[in-house]
């Protein structure tokens, strides 16, 4: 599926068939097409010129090479985490497993021109990619763009199906000022295209304060759809709310319920998802990031937490999208995958490098475990690995970090273990100078763990091990222990790349560590 990495640009435009539109592309020649990417105006305007095609080929190409000029010259933009090929991201939506194949659906502002004939941010768009096993992506034309009278403001977030062997998808249409609509998609040539037609009407909103599309959650029992849309209540003080609404035919739907009047936990709910895992269920909600498990009952519509509000991540992140299902867990069994937002924000500016902002978090493999929900990172991103480093046993005296010198660098994953004694605090500096200023990464003796001031409470009894699963990419942190995660920004300056262990209050000791270097997603 993925370009060939070692076709020249001539072979390039005989393949793609760029001759016959370069002119209605407005370039001049075919090098003007696909520059040297020497310089970022080069690689930029080579992508925005192209950014409306729906050829693949051209758009693939063009995408890839912006990423590649890119990670050469920002020291800040993350390797191994998705991105967008430039400007701003945010939810992920529609991430779908179709025919082998894993598509991810995505906020996406691109750069268009205004008609003073200035770039600027688009009203929000679905962006597209495209990948065999969730790690090396190829970028695919914007795959919804805002162009009727039911989303004029921005195609917002929602999420994908498959129905008769075709990718479907129902997302809000935002026309501002509190109106949207629900608008269903679906494509006839694999993704590349799609049509779409309004389905949900804003006079149709459960109250006037709640939407009649806020994101959406898509599933199907036996013969009927299911869409779960965040809201509120319409009685004061308002609670959030998710609405379920159900159709036999994906265009006629009908207002069902609030599936979880139980919960009272801020006034407007995002993000609703009922998610079946091991034979219970995980409702999660985008107020913060919340979850509950427990029990759903489909005949009444109406979840029933049975354990108290934990949070999916503290760090810098929101959007979580578990839509994700396919055949790769043991022996070939369904695993269901959760993609999330990074909320990193906007780099440090570097010179020459032009605006993005924000990334995915890590695909992250979900189920239910000690009776809370456990995050794994997918085990496929382990073929971007090579250096292999190892760390010994190492005691870490009161206040005085160890320096583990053999590892180095701005993208790593790494894998320590560490027995807390008594320590008040024991772990990391990652991305760290030799004053041993960098970011902690860190566990506690009130079984936390963190980075820097973001915490999250791991589960762990006083006397067991602190494992950390730590992944530096560049201007991102993100962190596992013990099935829990935390997503951290770090925009550190570029010559940070030394690693420490400490231990606070009085002796640890760092059981074993290793280390991989990483390789780029993009090649």
């Amino acid at each position: 599926m993925n370009i060939n990495k070692n076709l020249s640009r001539r072979d390039f435009v005989k393949i793609a068939g760029l001759g016959g539109i370069i002119a209605a592309y407005g370039f001049n020649s075919m090098d003007s097409v696909l520059f040297g990417m020497e310089s970022a105006s080069d690689a930029v305007l080579t992508y925005r010129k192209i950014i409306k095609t729906k050829d693949v080929k051209i758009y693939s190409y063009a995408a890839r090479s912006l990423r590649q000029w890119f990670l050469k010259n920002d020291p800040y933009r993350p390797i191994y985490h998705f991105t967008g090929p430039e400007s701003w991201i945010n939810d992920p939506n529609g991430p779908i497993y179709h025919k082998g194949r894993y598509h991810l659906f995505y906020q996406f502002d691109p750069q268009v021109l205004d008609e003073r004939g200035h770039w600027k941010r688009s009203k929000r768009c679905w962006g597209h990619a495209v990948s065999d096993d969730l790690v090396y992506w190829e970028d695919w034309p914007v795959a919804l763009w805002p162009d009727t009278q039911y989303d004029y403001n921005g195609i917002y977030s929602g999420n994908t199906l498959i129905h008769k062997g075709k990718i479907y998808g129902l997302y809000t249409g935002n026309c501002g000022k509190r109106e949207t609509y629900g608008m269903l998609t679906w494509s006839d040539d694999g993704g590349v295209t799609f049509k779409k037609k309004m389905v949900m009407h804003n006079d149709q909103r459960p109250n006037k304060h709640s939407p009649v599309h806020w994101d959406a959650q898509v599933w199907k029992e036996g013969d009927t759809w299911c869409q779960l849309i965040g809201g509120c209540t319409n009685e004061e003080p308002r609670q959030g709310a998710a609405w379920l609404w159900k159709s036999k035919d994906l265009a006629n739907w009908t207002l069902q319920k609030n599936i979880a009047p139980s919960i009272k936990h801020g006034d407007y709910w995002e993000l609703p998802y009922l998610v079946p895992l091991g034979g219970r269920y995980v409702f999660m909600v985008g107020a913060g990031n919340p979850y509950w498990i427990g029990h759903y009952d489909a005949e009444n519509m109406e979840f029933t937490p049975e354990t108290p509000r934990r949070d999916v991540d503290t760090g810098h992140y929101y959007s979580f999208n578990p839509q994700m299902v396919d055949d790769k867990g043991p022996n070939g069994s369904e695993r269901r995958i959760m993609h999330g937002w990074a909320k990193i924000g906007k780099p440090p500016s570097v010179d020459g490098v032009p605006y993005w902002e924000s990334a995915h978090s890590i695909p992250r493999v979900i189920s239910i475990k000690d009776n809370r929900l456990w995050q794994d990172p997918i085990p496929e991103l382990q073929c971007l690995r090579y250096g292999n480093k190892k760390i010994e046993k190492q005691f870490l005296l009161v206040d005085k970090a160890v320096h583990l010198q053999s590892i180095r660098g701005d993208a790593l994953e790494i894998i320590a273990s560490f027995d807390r004694q008594a320590s008040t605090r024991c772990g990391l500096i990652v991305r760290a100078n030799a004053e041993k200023e960098g970011m902690r990464i860190w566990a506690d003796s009130g079984n936390r763990f963190g980075i820097e001031g973001r915490a999250n409470t791991h589960f762990l009894n006083p006397k067991d091990p602190v494992d950390l699963h730590v992944f530096v990419d560049r201007g991102i942190l993100e962190v596992y222990c013990n099935g829990v995660a935390v997503t951290h920004k770090c925009f550190v300056p570029a010559d940070r790349i030394e690693l420490f262990a400490f231990g606070e209050g009085t002796e640890a000791t760092l059981k074993g560590l290793e280390a991989w270097t990483m390789r780029s997603m993009w090649g």
